[in-house]
């Protein structure tokens, strides 16, 4: 975990070496926010900084934006992921054709997954067509107006 502090203030190193006294008031101000559905305001910021890409220096389109939040919010974050990702797992509730973000699949058993379904189609005598789309630069083609604008109604 980066040392930096967030927005927040809250340093890494703040929390890694208190976190047996902070645990339990942390864990009632998630559980506060779980219950009344809304994330404290100061956890929503975040300090963003362009990294260099490579190219030239003088081209916007040769950065990239990262984003310095709240180490608290990555804690809450990770724990909310990983109950969700428990229920939905224990539930059967993940459409086996989704590999990316679950344990144990990756974009390899994806392909490898893409393969056999080919290999089947073609043994059956049936025709299959494949698209491969490449995102590259994805962010850089967002209408960055409307993502604003987006972003100010939740």
């Amino acid at each position: 975990m980066n040392s930096s502090a967030g927005p927040d203030g809250i340093p890494a190193k703040f929390l890694i070496n208190t976190k047996d006294s902070i645990a339990t008031p942390l864990k009632l101000i998630l559980r506060k926010s779980l219950d009344e559905g809304k994330i404290p305001d100061l956890f929503k910021l975040a300090y963003v900084t362009p990294i260099h890409k490579g190219g030239s220096k003088l081209k916007p389109e040769q950065y990239r934006p990262v984003s310095l939040t709240s180490h608290v919010m990555k804690i809450f974050e990770r724990v909310v992921k990983r109950n969700i990702m428990k229920h939905l797992i224990e539930q059967n509730l993940i459409n086996p054709g989704q590999h990316g973000f679950v344990p144990g699949r990756s974009t390899k058993t994806q392909l490898l997954q893409h393969y056999c379904d080919i290999f089947e189609t073609l043994s059956e005598g049936t025709r299959i067509d494949t698209i491969f789309l490449d995102f590259a630069k994805a962010f850089d083609k967002v209408d960055h107006d409307i993502l604003l604008q987006k972003s100010s109604q939740t």
